[in-house]
């Protein structure tokens, strides 16, 4: 008797999460977008400039994928394999997900800049968007623990108005490897408690920094002075990434697919 093949579950579960997942980053942008305009009208009236909304989201939307992403160890994962859905069908559908929802979030975002861009330059306001926040991207050398809240607060950046593709497509990296990463730190948590756990979030650090470093050396932006003497193009960067990713993706796997579920 010729054995059925049982129809993979993944893309389904690869959908059902983009879908949760974007519900919750509207609920983010939505906040995100309502303090924007408070800055809007603050600087018409004190005459400042300030940032354009897809630069005010990108900041805050690596902590909002690093949160997302050790919530899908402790939420998504014991719900799918508690209803019947194997660690790899689990795994496949979220690691798509996640890609989903890092391009997601800045398209969103740069689409919002535009009409913006748009409605202010139809008043001849348009002039309050400053260009500059580039600029502040300068790395001091004031140590490890500068570097480390710099990488995450001021991840490498492209400014949207030089270039909208290049804009989104970085922005897009740092989403999903800050997803990763707390997907990483949450699926460590999960399997091996809190000693090891830590560990994970040590060595997500040291992704983050060379995440940052890669890039930062890729755009010719500042670096710290210990990678001051590196110097290649920006797809050596991209390709340093993604294999990075993958490693990242490999670690996951190797400890979500033999995980025991905690009712």
């Amino acid at each position: 008797m010729t054995k059925l093949k049982k129809a993979s579950i993944f893309p389904k579960v690869a959908t059902d999460l983009f879908w949760v997942q974007l519900f919750w980053a509207f609920g983010f942008l939505g906040i995100m977008f309502a303090i924007h305009i408070v800055k809007i009208v603050l600087a018409i009236n004190n005459d400042n400039d300030i940032e354009l909304y897809f630069v005010s989201t990108f900041v805050a939307s690596n902590i909002f994928m690093l949160v997302v992403g050790i919530i899908s160890s402790y939420g998504f994962l014991p719900h799918y394999v508690s209803n019947g859905v194997t660690r790899k069908d689990y795994f496949k559908g979220a690691a798509l997900a996640s890609i989903g929802l890092s391009i997601a979030l800045p398209v969103i975002s740069g689409i919002v800049s535009v009409i913006e861009l748009l409605v202010l330059k139809i008043f001849n306001m348009s002039t309050i968007f400053s260009t500059t926040f580039g600029e502040k991207v300068d790395v001091e050398d004031d140590g490890i623990i500068s570097e480390i809240i710099q990488s995450i607060i001021i991840a490498p950046y492209v400014d949207p108005q030089s270039s909208w593709l290049l804009a989104i497509f970085i922005v897009t990296l740092n989403l999903l490897t800050f997803y990763l990463l707390g997907w990483l730190i949450g699926s460590a948590f999960y399997r091996f408690g809190v000693v090891i756990g830590i560990v994970f979030i040590a060595i997500s650090i040291v992704l983050v920094l060379l995440e940052n470093a890669l890039l930062s050396i890729g755009l010719g932006l500042p670096v710290a002075d210990r990678f001051s003497s590196y110097d290649f193009s920006l797809p050596i960067s991209i390709l340093g990434i993604v294999v990075m990713i993958i490693i990242v993706l490999w670690l996951i796997r190797q400890l979500t697919k033999r995980v025991a579920i905690k009712m």
